[in-house]
């Protein structure tokens, strides 16, 4: 693997922390700026959000529900909304926030030259190198998943010593300390964040019963040179070398417990792992980082050739991209960019990524970078299985197994129904109410539960775990079923519908009003269809059979299908209406064909042909995330051509002082690769992820596809490692466009390969 595959690099510090460069373990990130006189690096925990499990009253929402559904089926769409916004919806998600800036200033740097910064992809380690005054200074950063520390060397050779300061900063509620070599953050987080769609939002801090999660973050120093305690920093003179070990606990303890008056001990463990380490353990830390990070991120390799572009920096490639495509290995950094970010922003025991992974610096961030969970974070997961990152996929199944608890009373509250439901977003605390500002396009949406379950399914698919799919996904799929199972009607023609729903966040038009609320929406009915095909697969794999599944079984076979309009596109909506904004990021009536599989291009090639007419019609511009998932619906249609072309779209270069354009005009990527919404949105690195990886294989049950969307300027290269359905290892290679190896481990036995269309083996 290439450096121009496999390192970011870059000639001049960040200028902001669009361009700084992003190190993670799972629960500690940091943003590394790579400043000359004072390094900066931004932190974060993932713990830390505002906010605490609160108890609400919603009694009688489902009477709401039930009359909006009568009006929506009576044709009366504006009373089915104003009931919906004005009666139905409720409440707000909470924020996730930033821990604070650890600062190292320097005391006697002059201008530097030969400056390079770079992230090696193979290693996650970050590096900073200049020389200033006769002497070469350089600064080593990584996060360690089994230290649980963010580790920093700092070393000069030549003429100076190191003569510098360490200190804290945060905008939350805190205060720095020191103790002898080590200096402490210590503080709190909002109790409150609060959006109500007219003012800005604010922020607030309360007493007692309302306080929010507390911290402590910390750092030792070890150094061969003099360290002075200034009370609210270090000084450090007179070192060749400067060692720091960071770390963080917070006293959050489980989404329902709260945690000023719940909260577990954080001091403790915090202080007694900063005291782990000496100057000796360095070598050792950093050994097992990257033994650990490596155990995950060499199980896959991909190689397009060239290597043309490996001393060139990252951010002149980009530049240079918009107008010459030629370098293609600029694809495969970004593709091992995604795979270093699901690795850095997901491990086991820490929170799910969110928004924007786990970095933030803004304590009222772009949709409290939150969980949106109509489509961004499940693309945040959808390359760690075909990408053989299982482990990855831990958090989200934990946050899925709360959700489940806390959505059962949603479900009773809001519909009157059993099981469980969760709605648009969700949080630290596990919100799963319908979001209350006032817009039912986002607010209203309740399929996030069944989406879920296909995550949940999927992974018993790849990995053909018994135990995972009876102890673990199966209750759940269950769970979700019954909620949709009590809601479905029949409509006028006799099939069953859920109803009222909404295609998240789309609105359509009726003479010159505009709705978001319809009968039913294709999108709900692909969810609910998918989900009930799958508890009935993985009944008949435990061998279970019961009424319930008795009943789902009968609905299954009557559920309103997949319908084709007036210009052979598939209908996103119950009746042929007319859109609302043609060109809509989400294309959410597309589910059944990515990331379902509803939707097949041999098996129903005449839905695949609606399919790719409604992409048409939609367009290929988009924001960054709805980039990433057409790149996905071209690769399931067999068109590398044309998903190249948006992965090309989505590499273009976004300045970094842009935050917020047109979404027509929207996407792209900033300096450091990070995904353009804009402003960031860590969803649409891994939907280019998943996205380039079906372009090379893909699998459904038995079928195995390989190179099914191949693009002409790939004439060559090789794939390894992949996982397929049934757990099976892939390795391809191909010249001049055409497979020329190819390698299956595994249990194979049931195995059809699939070469664009033609079998090659049973």
């Amino acid at each position: 693997m290439t450096k121009a595959s496999s390192r970011l690099l870059y000639k001049r510090p960040a200028k902001n922390w669009n361009e700084a460069l992003p190190i993670g373990n799972g629960t500690l990130g940091g943003m590394v700026f790579g400043r000359v006189k004072e390094e900066k690096i931004s932190l974060n925990h993932d713990e830390l959000w505002s906010g605490y499990p609160k108890e609400y009253d919603d009694s009688g929402r489902s009477k709401c529900f039930k009359l909006a559904r009568e009006y929506v089926i009576n044709g009366d769409f504006e009373n089915a909304t104003e009931i919906i916004e004005n009666d139905f919806l409720s409440g707000v998600t909470q924020a996730y926030m930033p821990l604070g800036d650890i600062l190292i200033k320097y005391n006697d740097i002059d201008a530097a030259k030969n400056y390079r910064r770079s992230l090696n992809l193979s290693t996650a380690v970050a590096n900073v190198e200049f020389e200033a005054s006769n002497t070469k200074y350089t600064r080593e950063v990584f996060a360690s998943c089994p230290d649980k520390h963010i580790a920093l060397k700092l070393t000069a050779d030549g003429e100076k010593r190191l003569c510098l300061s360490i200190s804290f900063e945060s905008q939350l509620h805190s205060i720095c300390t020191t103790d002898g070599n080590k200096i402490y953050l210590s503080g709190e987080c909002p109790s409150d964040t609060q959006h109500n769609g007219k003012d800005m939002p604010k922020v607030y801090y309360c007493e007692d019963e309302r306080r929010g999660i507390q911290f402590l973050a910390g750092a030792a120093v070890h150094t061969d040179g003099i360290i002075t305690d200034n009370l609210q920093s270090l000084e450090i003179s007179d070192a060749t070398t400067v060692l720091i070990y960071l770390t963080a606990e917070t006293s959050f303890n489980g989404y329902n417990k709260h945690p000023y008056l719940q909260g577990k001990e954080y001091k403790k463990p915090c202080i007694e792992r900063l005291s782990r380490f000496d100057a000796a353990s360095y070598d050792t830390i950093k050994g097992k980082h990257i033994l650990d990070y490596k155990n995950i991120y060499d199980r896959v390799s991909f190689d397009l050739g060239n290597g043309r572009f490996e001393n060139t920096s990252t951010e002149y490639r980009l530049k240079r991209f918009q107008n010459k495509k030629d370098d293609i290995e600029l694809c495969v950094l970004f593709y091992n960019f995604g795979r270093y970010l699901a690795i850095a922003s997901s491990r086991k025991g820490s929170q799910p990524s969110n928004l924007q992974g786990i970095w933030n610096n803004n304590v009222l961030p772009p949709w409290n970078s939150n969980y949106t969970i109509n489509i961004n974070t499940e693309m945040n997961y959808w390359p760690v299985l075909m990408c053989s990152m299982p482990e990855i996929a831990s958090p989200l199944v934990e946050m899925v197994r709360e959700l489940s608890i806390a959505g059962e009373k949603t479900a009773k509250d809001f519909y009157d129904a059993p099981g469980f439901v969760c709605h648009h977003n969700t949080d630290l605390w596990r919100f799963t109410r319908p979001v209350g500002l006032g817009n039912a396009s986002w607010g209203f949406w309740s399929l996030s539960s069944g989406w879920f379950c296909h995550h949940l399914f999927e992974i018993y698919d790849y990995s053909h775990d018994i135990d995972f799919l009876k102890d673990t996904a199966y209750p759940i799929m269950i769970k979700a079923a019954e909620f949709y199972n009590h809601l479905l009607i029949k409509d006028k023609d006799g099939f069953y519908i859920f109803a009222p729903s909404t295609s998240p966040e789309n609105m359509f038009k009726i003479g010159d009003k505009r709705f978001a609320i319809s009968p039913t929406s294709t999108m709900s009915m692909s969810i609910i269809k998918e989900l009930f095909i799958n508890c009935i697969k993985a009944s008949k794999i435990l061998d279970i059979e019961n009424e319930f599944l008795r009943q789902i079984k009968e609905k299954l076979d009557n559920l309103l299908p997949l319908r084709i309009g007036s210009k052979n596109q598939l209908l996103e909506w119950y009746d042929e209406v007319e859109e609302h904004e043609v060109h809509h990021r989400h294309k959410s009536h597309l589910y059944g064909l990515n990331p379902a599989n509803e939707i097949d291009v041999d098996i129903t090639p005449e839905l695949a042909q609606a399919a790719k007419k409604s992409l048409e019609i939609r367009g290929d511009e988009g924001t960054g995330w709805s980039l990433g998932w057409k790149i996905n619906f071209w690769a399931r249609l067999r068109d590398g051509d044309h998903a190249l072309k948006l992965l090309e779209r989505q590499l273009r270069y976004t300045p970094c002082n842009i935050n917020r354009i047109s979404i027509v005009t929207g996407g792209g990527t900033y300096a450091n690769l990070f995904d353009a919404h804009p402003p960031f949105q860590i969803d649409g690195n891994f939907g280019a992820l998943s996205g380039i990886t079906q372009m090379l294989m893909q699998s459904y049950e038995n079928r195995i596809i390989l190179l099914p969307a191949l693009p002409s300027k790939w004439a060559q290269g090789s794939i390894k490692g992949l996982t397929a359905k049934g757990n099976i290892k892939v390795d391809i290679s191909w010249k001049n466009r055409r497979l020329v190896d190819y390698n299956l481990s595994g249990n194979i036995e049931y195995i059809i390969v699939i070469y664009i269309g033609n079998v090659l083996e049973k």
